[in-house]
């Protein structure tokens, strides 16, 4: 954060121009007092390897920048991992995501004749603000889409609700190197993730979304995979007003995929052998009385969700 900031300050001198005004203002801007001996680029003061680099940086005052903040609140978001409820994935983005993403373009990264490159800062995916905006928005779509389940319509799995993660989301969920999961990812059902285009014309992998079901439940097997946990009492108090089978069988699933458990323990509790299972939290082959089994295996009431369940299939018929 503090070389990004002395490159801001590079950048604002430079447009300034050799003017008293130019030091008062990155004076200001950085919080310190810029010592008489630096000319041209102050970058060069932390390049020039007869001086303390570390020395000259922590100098930088940062703690009260909106930069700051909004970068803690990102790295809050991804390392307290909250209860899913009490994230606002919108807030989270407006207050904080998105701003990175915003901070990270106005960095200038051109050398200008001073030998050093610092484009990594803002445009290599595992330096440190673009891995945190990057692992962050992929987290955000991770809850967001909880968020959308619960209390969704009918037509929960027809819409941009399963526009949710792309390829390199799920490598940043997962802890994995992206091409484990372009092996797991494909358009024909034959591997874990069924893979979609938003738009036909899309013909770049990038553009291909991950159906988010089959993507959750591929995650919860991976051992880098952590989030925060989905609240029972939270899931319940909107089983009601979900109107979509498909949705109320993934959220069955999603109690085990996002509190730590997988597929196969789902189906070791419910005595029933994995298509079975898979299916229910696809929204297939479900009954009422079955439902009750299910809710107490995921710790759902069983009440609420199998009385939901027979009534959207008594719509349904």
């Amino acid at each position: 954060m503090r070389l990004a900031m002395l490159l801001v300050a590079d950048g604002m001198m430079n447009i300034l121009g050799v003017t008293p005004n130019a030091t008062k203002a990155a004076e200001a801007f950085l919080g310190i007092e810029l010592p008489e001996s630096v000319s041209g680029f102050l970058v060069s003061m932390v390049t020039d390897p007869w001086v303390d680099a570390d020395t000259i940086l922590s100098t930088i005052a940062i703690e009260h920048t909106h930069l700051y903040r909004t970068v803690k609140r990102a790295h809050r978001l991804i390392s307290e991992l909250r209860p899913m409820n009490e994230i606002e994935h919108q807030d989270e983005r407006d207050e904080s995501l998105d701003w990175i993403g915003y901070f990270l373009t106005v960095v200038p990264t051109d050398s200008y004749g001073t030998g050093d490159d610092f484009s990594d800062i803002v445009q290599n995916p595992a330096s440190p603000l673009p891995f945190l905006y990057r692992a962050g928005s992929a987290y955000l779509s991770l809850v967001e889409f909880a968020h959308r389940t619960l209390g969704s319509s009918d037509a929960w799995a027809d819409s941009s609700d399963m526009i949710a993660f792309n390829a390199y989301d799920l490598a940043l969920l997962a802890d994995v190197d992206i091409r484990s999961v372009r092996n797991a990812m494909g358009p024909t059902g034959s591997k874990p993730i069924r893979s979609f285009k938003a738009f036909q014309s899309d013909a770049d992998d990038e553009r291909a979304y991950a159906d988010p079901v089959d993507a959750l439940d591929w995650l919860s097997g991976r051992r880098g995979f952590k989030c925060g946990r989905l609240d029972a009492q939270w899931v319940d108090a909107g089983i009601s007003s979900t109107g979509s089978l498909a949705a109320l069988g993934a959220l069955a699933g999603m109690m085990f995929w996002l509190n730590g458990q997988t597929t196969e323990k789902m189906a070791e509790k419910l005595g029933w052998d994995i298509d079975q299972t898979r299916g229910w939290t696809r929204g297939k082959g479900m009954d009422a009385f079955a439902a009750k089994r299910v809710a107490e295996a995921a710790g759902l009431n069983p009440t609420t969700y199998s009385r939901q369940i027979a009534k959207l299939l008594k719509k349904e018929n």
